[in-house]
């Protein structure tokens, strides 16, 4: 329940700034890679602390993080650029119907390999 509601949070955080960014003229992939940076970023926190409970970030488990995101997240621009350039689906469209395919991606990941057990 909680890693769906930090994901929910993240990905209207990337789909927020992946919007903007493509409103004000930023190349579609670009726009997707920097809103992925920051929503990243944020769910890697937002996890460790209150998903897991395990509250002992780290530079290795947020580089893990980011890696697994990355791994799902060039899946979903991969598929955005088939659906923008090879269907000619709308930029904006095209990516809300993609949003689930980054969390279904990394959840078993995150939950084994990144975050710290909770200290009981």
């Amino acid at each position: 329940m909680r890693f769906g509601l930090v994901g929910g949070f993240n990905a209207a955080t990337y789909f927020g700034g992946y919007t903007a960014g493509v409103l004000l003229g930023v190349p579609y992939l670009l726009a997707a890679v920097v809103a992925f940076v920051l929503s990243a970023s944020l769910g890697y926190w937002l996890h460790e602390h209150w998903t897991f409970k395990g509250g002992a970030p780290s530079v290795r488990g947020w580089l893990a993080w980011l890696t697994a995101q990355a791994g799902a997240t060039g899946v979903n621009l991969a598929l955005l650029a088939i659906a923008v350039d090879g269907l000619g689906a709308n930029k904006i469209l095209a990516q809300l119907v993609l949003l689930p395919v980054t969390p279904a991606m990394t959840y078993v990941v995150g939950r084994r390999w990144v975050f710290s057990k909770a200290q009981t």
